[in-house]
C-alpha cells in the first residue's frame, strides 16, 4: 500500500538535502505511468523524462523497518526531522498497537493522523528551544459549574442563509395596489407568478406602493407572526457600497459597486461580510462578537455553526472565541479514525511552544478539543420538552434538525454562561435556474414549519423576546423567467422576526415599477437595491448591544447610507 506524502515547506526548502539523501533508501511511484508499477530510486535515471516524469513522490515503508524507524522516515518526509522526542514517541507508540491490532496498512493510516494532529507538521521551524524544560499549558475552557446562576439579559441571534439566492420577489409579491403593480407583478413574472388567491395576505402601512401584500403561500407561520406584531419585511434589500440612485447611474458608472455581481462566491462573502471592498474584515456576526466582548471585557459571545465554517461568524483573531460547529444531530467531531486517539492529539500539543505558529496551532486545536467537549457535556444527547420534540420529529428536514439544535444549545445557556448567542443555519438549493415555481415552495414550506418549531419553544419558555430571527441571502433572481426559471438578480426580499420586532412593517421601499423600464431595473429584471445590508444590521447590533462608538467597527461603510438606515427604535419595541 502506497502512501502519497505531502511535504512541509521546510522539508522542501530547507532540508531538502535530507530528503534527496533519504530518498535512495525508500521506494517512490511514477503516478502518471500507464503500468502504474513501482520503481526504485536507480531505475528513475533511465526513464524518459518526456513521458514518465514523477508528479508525485510516493514512498512505501520498507516491510522489515520496525515502528520506530517508519516513524522516522515519516518525520523527515512530513516534517522535515523536526518531530520533538515526546510527540515521536506518541507516535510511534500509536503506530506499533495499530499494527499488532490490525496490520500495517492500517498503522500507517493512524500514524498519518497523528502527524496531522501534530503541531510540527503545521510549521517550518523548530517547535521547542530546549525539550528540557517545558510548561504545560493553562486551559482557558471552563468546565460545567455544579450549579450555574441563571444567564441574565440573554439574547440570541438566528441567522437563516438561504443558500443559492431565493427568488425573494416570490416571498413578498405585490397585491392591492392603487398604481396597477399587481397586473404588472403577472405581465412581468409570466409563468412565474404566483396566482392572487394563493398570496398570504399583509397589511402595509407606511410609504409603500400597495396597501396590502401577498406572503408566499408556504410561509404561512411567517404571515401569522406578521400579523401578531412579531416579523416585519425589509424590501428590496442588497450588497451595496454607496447608494446607486437608478439604472442611469448605475450604468454611467460613477458610483463603486459591489465586485462580481451575480456570482454566488463573491456575493455570499459581500452579504455575510458586510465590508464592501475589504475582503480581511471577516464576518458581519464575527464582528458584533467581537465589539460585544471588548465592551465588557470578558468572553461574554458564542458563535454557533449548524452547517460548515460561514465567512458571517468570522472575527478577529485573538479577540473572540472560534465560533463551535455543530452538526445537525450534535457536536461536530473528528471523524472516526482520529477520535480513536483524541488522547493523544491532546498530548501531543499540550506544551506551551517557543514557535509562535506551533504555539497558535497547538492552542488552537487543544481549545477546541475542550471545548467540544463542554458543549458534549452539557448538549449530550439532551431532550426538549416533549411538544418541541414531536414537532421537530414530525418536520425531519435538514433545517429543521438544525434549528433543534440551536433550540438546545439555547436551553443550555446557562450551563454555558453566555449572555450573547448567535447561531448560523443554512438551507440550500434556491438556485433555480430551473424548477423555480415548486422548488422554491418545497424549501420554503420546510423553512416555515422549522421556525414555527423553533419559536413555539422559545415563547413556552419565555425567550421569544430575546431572540431575532432573520433570513438572508446573496442576492436576489430576475423577476422574468428563463422558461423554466429564474437567473442571478442583486436586490431582494428578506424577513425578520421575534418577540421583540415592531412586527407589521415593511421596512425600505418595495419597487413602485417592475417592468423593464423601471428607473432600478439593469435588464432581466436585475434590481438596485435602495436598502444596504448596513441598514438593517445598525438596528440588529444596537439590540444586540453594540455601542455607537463601535458601530463603525461592525459596520465599516455604514457612513456611506442616511436614507434607509434602520436603527434599533426602528425594528424593535
Amino acid at each position: 500500500m502506497e502512501w502519497q506524502i505531502y511535504l512541509s515547506m521546510e522539508s522542501l526548502i530547507v532540508r531538502m538535502e535530507r530528503v534527496l539523501v533519504h530518498s535512495f533508501f525508500s521506494r517512490f511511484k511514477i503516478t502518471d505511468h500507464p503500468d502504474e508499477r513501482w520503481y526504485q530510486c536507480h531505475e528513475a535515471g533511465s526513464l524518459n523524462p518526456d513521458t514518465h516524469v514523477p508528479h508525485r513522490f510516493r514512498w512505501l515503508p520498507e516491510s522489515n523497518a520496525s515502528p520506530a524507524e517508519i516513524v522516522s522516515e515519516m518525520d523527515l518526509l512530513l516534517t522535515g526531522g523536526r518531530l520533538s522526542s515526546m510527540n515521536k514517541g506518541i507516535i510511534t507508540q500509536a503506530y506499533a498497537v495499530a499494527a499488532e491490532a490490525y496490520g500495517d496498512a492500517t498503522a500507517l493510516q493512524h500514524a498519518i493522523s497523528h502527524f496531522a494532529a501534530a503541531p510540527e507538521f503545521h510549521v517550518t521551524n523548530d517547535l521547542f528551544s530546549n525539550e528540557t524544560q517545558l510548561h504545560e499549558r493553562t486551559s482557558t475552557v471552563p468546565d460545567i459549574p455544579e450549579n450555574p446562576p441563571p444567564v441574565t439579559d440573554y439574547k440570541a441571534i438566528v441567522y437563516i442563509y438561504l443558500q443559492g439566492a431565493l427568488d425573494s420577489y416570490s416571498l413578498l409579491m405585490p397585491n392591492v395596489c392603487a398604481n396597477g403593480l399587481n397586473t404588472q407583478y403577472h405581465q412581468v413574472r409570466g409563468d412565474i407568478a404566483i396566482a392572487n388567491h394563493r398570496h398570504l395576505v399583509i397589511n402595509s402601512i407606511g410609504d409603500q406602493p400597495c396597501s396590502k401584500f401577498g406572503v408566499h403561500p408556504e410561509m404561512g407561520y411567517i404571515q401569522q407572526l406578521y400579523n401578531m406584531g412579531e416579523a416585519s419585511f425589509v424590501a428590496n434589500i442588497g450588497p451595496l457600497f454607496e447608494p446607486i440612485a437608478d439604472n442611469i447611474e448605475f450604468k454611467q458608472g460613477t458610483k463603486q459597486v459591489p465586485p462580481s455581481l451575480f456570482a454566488h462566491n463573491v456575493q455570499t462573502a459581500e452579504t455575510q461580510g458586510v465590508s464592501t471592498g475589504d475582503a480581511t474584515a471577516g464576518g458581519i456576526l464575527g464582528r458584533i462578537g467581537d465589539a460585544i466582548n471588548m465592551q465588557a471585557g470578558e468572553e461574554v459571545f458564542d458563535a454557533y455553526s449548524v452547517f460548515g465554517t460561514p465567512l458571517a461568524l468570522e472575527g478577529a483573531p485573538g479577540v473572540s472565541r472560534p465560533a463551535d460547529v455543530l452538526t445537525e444531530v450534535g457536536v461536530s467531531s473528528f471523524t472516526p479514525t482520529p477520535s480513536m486517539f483524541e488522547h493523544n492529539i491532546v498530548e501531543m500539543n499540550k506544551h506551551v511552544a517557543d514557535s509562535i505558529y506551533g504555539e497558535t496551532f497547538s492552542e488552537a486545536i487543544s481549545s477546541a478539543i475542550l471545548r467540544k467537549n463542554l458543549l458534549e457535556q452539557s448538549i449530550g444527547d439532551s431532550l426538549l420538552d416533549a411538544t418541541t420534540e414531536a414537532c421537530f420529529t414530525r418536520l425531519e428536514t435538514p433545517i429543521s434538525n438544525q434549528f433543534k439544535q440551536v433550540t438546545r444549545i439555547i436551553a443550555q445557556r446557562n450551563n454555558l454562561q453566555s449572555k450573547r448567542d448567535v447561531f448560523y443555519v443554512q438551507l440550500g438549493s434556491f438556485d433555480s435556474h430551473s424548477d423555480n415555481y415548486f422548488g422554491t415552495a418545497e424549501k420554503l414550506s420546510m423553512l416555515n414549519g422549522a421556525i414555527q418549531c423553533f419559536a413555539n419553544n422559545m415563547k413556552g419558555n419565555g425567550l421569544w423576546n430575546d431572540v431575532t430571527v432573520m433570513s438572508a441571502s446573496e442576492f436576489g433572481r430576475t423577476l422574468t423567467s428563463n422558461g423554466a426559471g429564474t437567473d442571478h438578480a442583486w436586490g431582494g426580499n428578506h424577513f425578520i422576526a421575534g418577540g421583540s420586532i415592531a412586527g407589521g412593517k415593511i421596512h425600505g421601499k418595495y419597487p413602485d415599477d417592475l417592468s423593464e423600464n423601471g428607473p432600478l431595473n439593469i435588464g432581466r429584471g436585475r434590481l438596485i437595491p435602495t436598502t444596504s445590508w448596513e441598514g438593517l444590521w445598525k438596528g440588529v447590533a444596537e439590540w444586540f448591544g453594540v455601542e455607537s462608538q463601535n458601530m463603525a467597527f461592525v459596520l465599516p461603510n455604514l457612513s456611506n447610507f442616511q436614507t434607509n438606515v434602520f436603527g434599533k427604535t426602528d425594528l424593535y419595541k
